[in-house]
């Protein structure tokens, strides 16, 4: 199967159109066109509905996309493995992260590698939640993911990377007896939250639930970066990451550390198989070269 094809089909795919697909390729439309249909031509059937401007993937479509980007995947690792032992001097890391586990750990993670390997672009996906996480990782949009183990599938390999401490920032002015807050003394303090169904609002409903109380939560924020500068502008509390709640002290909010204390278990994830060269190395910096951490993944691959 031509390769090229596959590229322009699944280009077609993630630009929707073929209009912005030919730009984003520097090819002309006509061109884009005929490869797309000699691959329908070549699979057997149509892969795409042409609906104006724009495209849907047709059933057979849906089921096409995802092999055919591990294909292209299949290839980067052959190139790129042939060309390690250059020291991975170029060549893209395509990684994906819980929003809020971006900043911890790892916006320190990319740092790290980027010092080791500055050739090569790191490209960082921006899921909502796990389930989105996972869909890049199963159609090859991503290659290593950070995230929590809950509701990851037995099916990928995953990496223990430690607990992430979790604690309320309060907005400035908050008056406090001491540095660490019973969550029964939140009971009535609004919170600004992100959605029910993120892992954040879970977390934040599971500590009360625990209590047996309900978070009073008076600010919805989709917008997670708009949390911080919330509670700094005094629409409420909320519960972040340690290094976002440093982060917050700066812009004065008050912080407090809930009792009992709130964690979360920080995984890193991938597809099972052989990683590409800077994937691999990715994997070794964030272990510290102990692979000794491995859950194996089961013999059912991803599909």
């Amino acid at each position: 199967m031509d390769l090229r094809r596959l590229t322009y089909f699944l280009a077609v795919v993630d630009h929707a159109g073929f209009t912005n697909a030919a730009k984003a390729l520097y090819v002309s439309q006509p061109a884009l066109s005929l490869a797309v249909r000699q691959l329908e031509e070549e699979v057997g059937t149509e892969l795409l509905y042409r609906l104006g401007r724009g495209v849907r993937l047709t059933p057979a479509g849906e089921a096409f996309v995802g092999p055919a980007r591990q294909a292209l995947r299949d290839l980067e690792i052959a190139r790129a493995s042939a060309a390690s032992i250059a020291g991975l001097e170029a060549g893209t890391l395509s990684l994906g992260s819980l929003p809020t586990l971006a900043a911890d750990p790892l916006a320190d993670l990319v740092g790290r590698f980027r010092r080791a390997h500055p050739g090569v672009i790191v490209d960082l996906a921006a899921p909502e939640d796990t389930a989105d996480l996972v869909a890049l990782l199963r159609d090859g949009r991503c290659e290593i993911a950070i995230s929590e183990p809950v509701s990851l599938p037995e099916t990928l390999s995953t990496y223990a990377l430690g607990d992430q401490r979790l604690l309320v920032i309060l907005p400035p002015g908050t008056r406090r007896r001491r540095r660490s807050l019973p969550v029964e003394e939140l009971e009535t303090v609004p919170f600004v939250a992100t959605p029910e169904g993120t892992s954040s609002r879970r977390l934040l409903d599971e500590a009360f639930a625990a209590v047996g109380l309900v978070p009073n939560v008076a600010v919805v924020a989709a917008q997670r970066e708009a949390i911080l500068p919330l509670v700094a502008a005094g629409a409420g509390a909320a519960m972040v990451p340690e290094a976002l709640a440093e982060r917050a002290s700066r812009l004065g909010a008050v912080i407090a550390t809930p009792r009992p204390q709130i964690t979360r278990k920080v995984v890193l994830a991938h597809r099972p198989g052989p990683l590409a060269p800077a994937a691999q190395r990715f994997l070794e910096l964030a272990l510290d070269g102990d692979t000794g951490r491995n859950r194996s993944a089961a013999a059912n691959p991803l599909g």
